[in-house]
This record gives C-alpha cells, structure tokens and sequence, in this order.
C-alpha cells in the first residue's frame, strides 16, 4: 500500500467538501419508493372495484403498475422489434421498461440503486442487518460466483424463450387473456397470500438481512439484463491513480464487492452507480463519475436530477402522445376478473404451438357475444 503524502493533512482527509449531497440517492431512492406505494394502493382501489360486478363506477387502473410486469414489457419490446408494431395491451409496460434499458446503456444500472423499490428495500434490509448484527455475512468467493450466474441463467432461459417466440405467437400472447389480466392476478399472489409465498418472501427477507443485495446480486434477472447493458455505457465510475491514496475505502463501501481502488476504470457489469465508492474516497478528486475524455464528473446531485426528469418527462410524454393507458376496457377487466382461477399461463411449449386466443377489446365484438354469453373474443 502506498504511503500517504504528506501533503495531505489530516485536516483534508476529514472535512474536504463531499463530492455531491449525500442525501441526493436516499431522496430519490424515497420518492419512488413513496411513488410505489401510492401506485399500490390505486391498484388495490381499482381491484377492489372489480370484485363488485353491479357497481356503476370502477375505480381508475394506473397505469404505472406495469412497471411490475417486466417479462410481460420484455414480450412487448420483442414483439415491436419483430413486427413494429407497439401493443395497446401493456404499452405504460413498454415506455417504462425500453426507458430503462436506455439509461442503462447510456449512464449504467442507476435504475437499481436509484429508482427500483425492491432494490432500495433489499439495500435498507443489509443496513438494518448490520446494525443488529454488527456486520453482514460475506459468501466465501467460490459460492459468490456460483450464485451470481443464476441470475443470469434466469435471464439467459426468458432472452431465449420469448426471443425465438414467433411473432404471431407474441401477439396471441400480448393480446390473450392471461396478459391482459396479468397485473390482477400479480396483486392477488401478495393480497392472497399462500404459506408457500409468506416462507419464500420470508427466506428472502432473512437473506437480505444477513446478506448485502442478496436478491440484486444473485436472483435478479432484470438486474442481470441491466449489467449487461450497461458494459456499453461510457460513463463509469474513474480513480486517479496519481491522487489515489490506495486506502481500499472505496471497495470496502461498494456494495457490491468491487475492488475500486485496484482499478483506473470500473467496468464491472455489477457497478449500480450508488456512488457509495466516491462516498467514501478520503481524497477529494481522487474518485469520479465521468464520461471519457471529461474531466468534470458527473455528481450525485447531476444523476438523480437525470434519473428524475427521464421517469417524470417521458411518461408524461408518453401520455400525451396517446400510448400510456391500455386498450383492455373495464368490461372486459370485470368479465376476466370473474374467471381469474381458469385462466392459466399457456406455458412456453404451448405458446409456440397454440396460443390461447386473443381477447378482443372491440365493444362491437362484445355486443356479438351478448347472446351466447361467451367471452369477447373467444369464437
């Protein structure tokens, strides 16, 4: 380990001003986390509705909760890839999720340790873990790596899966029934919750506890989607060898266990961008977030103000443009709604054979069925 210069007094190690707010990522981290929450609660009014087959009203479905579906908004984006054509059914499902894979690849996996509720629940859980404990568990090396390709394996079995889908059979899925119900039936696996989902959630939970982003690191595919991705970003976190200390503050703050000090640029695919390395750099400028070629970094403040605007502006103007609310009408909700336990996933073999027919949200289509009592759609 090099010497520390003596140039450096004690006095700058300890007060030199932060690099950037520390209260910038818990801040935003809590408004989406709030977000979440109020989107939560509108979902279980609108469900609440649907149960109620007389009432006049139903209560409004936000359509932001299809930020929860993203194997639903993967379907999608594969299916507009194939065809061009981007889908009425989940299209609040598909800003969210393409917005997300841009900003991996132009400013790395910020989405986890910035706006994902599940990521900033899991982060808190280890901090409370080690609290209690005094500290957190480390998985020796071997099994760290063993257990981080699962979630690759997760993702590499859907990239596979819905990726040789052919496009007809996309769209039968997309436009069937269990897609269109899919968010319902999300709900009611946490509303009516079963001994097998409260002992899984609660392992998780213990893991989180004892463990650093137990779920994040090990189980995520849509985190392993991102990391990917984000190997193309050119923004990363930079040290400067010259006014590196080589202290290892910064590995030991990373979360997730990335040797920062031994490394002039971070390129690993488990950079989250929490900025807990630059954190904790005792020397300022030694550490930076940056794009190449500028050396002004790119602060905590300057990332959440981005991270912010992307998922309030596009959204909006999303909205504007006509593509945010699904074409699945309230009629249609409260008939697939009353048949919710019968309508199963097709499953990934039969999808490539016969997929379950499409579920038409035409009304004219609904008054032809009027008679026979069948489902719109269902011929």
């Amino acid at each position: 380990m090099a010497s520390m210069p003596s140039a450096l007094s004690s006095v700058e190690l300890s007060t030199h001003p932060a690099p950037f707010p520390r209260w910038a990522r818990p801040a935003v981290q809590a408004g989406f986390l709030a977000s979440a929450a109020i989107v939560g609660w509108q979902f279980h009014r609108f469900v609440a509705s649907l149960v109620d087959p007389s009432a006049g009203v139903m209560a409004d479905r936000p359509a932001s909760v299809e930020a929860w579906l993203p194997i639903s908004s993967l379907m999608s984006l594969t299916y507009l890839v194939k065809t061009g054509v981007a889908n009425l059914v989940r299209p609040a499902g598909l800003v969210i999720f393409s917005l997300t894979l841009v900003l991996a690849v132009a400013m790395r996996r910020g989405f986890c340790s910035w706006v994902c509720p599940i990521g900033t629940l899991s982060e808190y859980a280890h901090k409370g873990g080690r609290r209690l404990l005094g500290r957190n568990l480390l998985m020796p090396r071997w099994l760290d790596v063993i257990l981080r390709s699962l979630k690759y394996l997760i993702l590499g079995f859907f990239l596979y899966a819905i990726g040789f889908m052919p496009a007809a059979a996309l769209g039968q899925f997309i436009h069937g029934p269990y897609n269109r119900i899919v968010d319902v039936k999300m709900y009611l696996l946490f509303a009516d919750i079963s001994w097998t989902t409260v002992w899984a959630f609660a392992a998780l939970v213990g893991l989180s506890v004892l463990f650093k982003n137990f779920w994040c690191r090990y189980l995520c595919p849509y985190g392993a989607l991102l990391g990917l991705l984000s190997a193309a970003s050119p923004m990363s976190v930079r040290r400067d060898a010259d006014r590196c200390l080589e202290c290892g503050q910064c590995g030991k703050a990373c979360p997730n266990r990335i040797a920062v000090h031994t490394k002039r640029r971070v390129r690993s695919v488990e950079c989250a961008a929490c900025f807990s390395c630059v954190a904790a750099c005792p020397r300022p400028g030694a550490l930076r977030m940056a794009l190449p070629a500028v050396r002004a970094p790119v602060t905590a403040l300057v990332y959440g103000v981005i991270v912010v605007t992307a998922f309030v502006l596009i959204p909006q103007l999303a909205r504007s443009a006509g593509y945010w609310e699904t074409d699945t009408p309230a009629w249609l909700y409260r008939q697939l709604y009353a048949r919710i336990g019968q309508i199963e996933h097709p499953g990934t073999p039969m999808m490539y054979r016969t997929a379950e027919p499409e579920v038409s949200a035409d009304p004219a289509e609904r008054a032809d069925d009027g008679a026979d009592g069948q489902t719109p759609g269902r011929r």
